[in-house]
Formats: structure tokens, sequence, C-alpha cells
């Protein structure tokens, strides 16, 4: 809508209740439990655990059977959603009905995606407050990178859920430094965010969360006795770059949507994927 529209010209997001039908989102959660389901063999094979706690559910199953061994694979999965799944995920029609009236009728698909766990009381993923472009070099911020966060379970506060600064888009892109904390994450230093007060996203599967690479934005911690599972993606105007994480091969372009180029299809995003440094 209009009021859509100027909403995100004006913060720099949009959150946009039901978008993505629960089909897509139960298809990645299937992903996600395969993801589980090797690392947790993995742990098994080595001796680490004796009992890989099949019967238990998505929501709890990682962090209980796996405990403080789960640190070791990491606070975002990537090589390990590369699947069909998270590929029709960047290609829900009614996302890209949005993303294209926000960059235009072709569109990119960005290199970096995530899978999400975010384990009860876990430092290693409390998020600071950062822009994304801090990720992508300071060129990025002369273009425009969309996010898209995509809770696979219902969050909150309570849980980790994401908080955005409106209208923080227009602030440039600003200093941050390395956390000292285990996530080593980037952080911005800068006072306006304090000062600016946060809009605390609360989210059920189906929504989807729209922001720009200069939007400010934290995730919480979860202080739940659950697991808060999310994917997040991105989308890049056709002919922009991709900023320093980038694909194995530079000229590679991930067309999704476009009514002049064909687009890019699957087994050549796996390739790029697989061969990808990150």
């Amino acid at each position: 809508t209009e009021l859509q529209r100027e909403q995100w010209h004006c913060d720099g997001y949009l959150l946009l209740r039901g978008l993505i039908g629960l089909e897509a989102i139960h298809r990645v959660r299937r992903v996600m439990a395969r993801a589980v389901d090797v690392m947790i063999g993995q742990l098994y094979s080595e001796g680490l655990i004796k009992d890989e706690g099949e019967h238990l559910p998505l929501e709890k199953r990682f962090t209980l059977v796996a405990g403080e061994l789960a640190q070791r694979f990491g606070r975002g999965w990537r090589r390990a959603l590369a699947a069909p799944e998270v590929f029709d995920l960047h290609r829900v029609p009614a996302l890209l009905d949005v993303i294209g009236e926000l960059i235009g009728p072709d569109v990119i698909g960005h290199p970096v995606f995530n899978g999400r766990p975010k384990l009860p009381h876990q430092r290693l993923t409390v998020v600071p407050w950062h822009q994304d472009s801090s990720y992508y070099g300071p060129a990025s911020q002369q273009h425009q990178i969309i996010s898209v966060w995509i809770p696979l379970v219902p969050v909150d506060r309570s849980n980790g859920c994401i908080e955005v600064i409106a209208g923080s888009h227009r602030w440039g892109l600003r200093r941050h430094i390395t956390e000292a904390s285990e996530g080593k994450f980037l952080a911005a230093q800068v006072t306006e965010v304090e000062e600016a007060g946060a809009v605390t996203c609360g989210m059920v599967p189906g929504d989807a969360l729209l922001f720009s690479n200069l939007t400010m934005h934290r995730s919480l911690a979860n202080a739940s006795n659950t697991i808060r599972w999310s994917v997040d993606i991105r989308y890049i105007r056709d002919g922009d770059p991709v900023g320093e994480i980038g694909w194995h091969d530079p000229t590679f372009k991930w067309v999704i949507r476009s009514d002049a180029q064909a687009a890019t299809g699957y087994e050549a995003w796996l390739a790029e994927v697989s061969q990808s440094r990150w």
C-alpha cells in the first residue's frame, strides 16, 4: 500500500503479517531438523553424547541433546541450509511482489543467507545494535540491500526477537567495533541508539520483517526454555554490487525474478553456495 511504501522510506523497515505461506515455513523447518540430525549424529559418532533425542521437538532437541557442545556449530548456518527449500523461500511470490515494488522488476538474490538457532540463555547469539553495511563494506551504503528476517517459531522479547530503530537508515553508516563477547559481532558506536527508542518486533511464523542495510537493529537474548529458530535472506537491485561478502565467482548473478533475464536455476545457485568461503 502507499502507507507501507511511505513507512519503508521513512522508517527503513516493514513488518508484514502473514506474507509467507505456512507450507513454505514448514519446509524450511524440516531443513533445520535435517541439519540438527547431522550435527547430533556427528556428536554421537564421536562418543560425545549417548542419546540422540530423536523423539524431541525442533524447539528443544538441539539444546537438550547437544548442550554446550552446540557452540561448536556456530551462531549462523549457511551451507547446512543450502537446500531446495531455502532456495524456494527466496522465491515466494508474495514476498517477491513486495521486493519488486521496493527495488524494481528485476529481483536479484544476495549471497548471504543464514539459519539462526538462538539457544536458551546463550550469549553467543545475542546480537548488538548494528547496521548490516558494517559487514558488507562502506561502499554498500550507496546501494540498497534488503534483508528479510523470517521466524520459524513465535518470537517476542522473551525468546530474542528483533528490535529496530525507525528512521536510522537515514543516519548513514556509523562506526562499528568488534565485540569482546564470544559472539564477536560488530557493534555500532552511536549515542543516537539509546535516545531514539527501539521498536520491538513480535512475530509469528508467516510474518516477514524487511529492513535496509543501513537500518539499525539487534536481536535480544533468549530467556525462554526453547530454541528461537529463524532464517534471514537478502535481495539487491539489478546492477548493484553485493558488497565484500560475495559469490565465489564474482561474475555470478542470482536472477530470481525478471521479465528480461532467465531465472537462475537451483543447481547453479547450489554450485556457487557450495564453493563460497563463508
